[in-house]
């Protein structure tokens, strides 16, 4: 717990490089949780690549144009997806559980990977939820 408490704020991340924006809630989204937790960070902004002069005989590359921007899910859509990747994870736990206490299947440690596998991505969640809030009350004290 005391790790989470320790992580910077949305404010001290942004203050640090405001081009950077988290790319992990995406993969968390696609029913991902529990998986690979790495994802990093991409840029908000693809990169303009500056003119420079090239050598006589080199071929050229253009730039990018604004119509090239490849459209990604906003926030809402990616935290909706995030939160169902949840709920189904519950409800295959669920699911595992009663089929165990059924008879329908004897395999005990399928079972318990898939209950610790909600329980793991309903705390994530909580957490994102948490940290979100704070940053909502950050920005309303922020002053104009």
């Amino acid at each position: 717990m005391n790790e989470i408490a320790s992580l910077p704020s949305l404010s001290d991340l942004v203050n640090q490089n405001p081009n950077l924006q988290p790319a992990s809630l995406e993969d968390f989204a696609n029913n991902q949780i529990g998986g690979e937790l790495g994802g990093g960070m991409r840029t908000a902004e693809p990169s303009v690549a500056t003119p420079t002069v090239a050598a006589p005989g080199a071929p050229t590359v253009n730039a990018p144009s604004p119509d090239d921007r490849v459209t990604a899910p906003g926030f809402s859509e990616m935290f909706e997806r995030f939160v169902k990747g949840v709920d189904y994870k519950k409800k295959v736990a669920k699911n595992e559980v009663q089929d165990l206490i059924l008879g329908k299947s004897d395999n005990i440690h399928e079972a318990m990977v898939k209950v610790q596998e909600a329980g793991v991505a309903f705390n994530l969640m909580i957490q994102v939820r948490n940290k979100l809030v704070e940053s909502y009350k950050e920005l309303m004290r922020m002053r104009v």
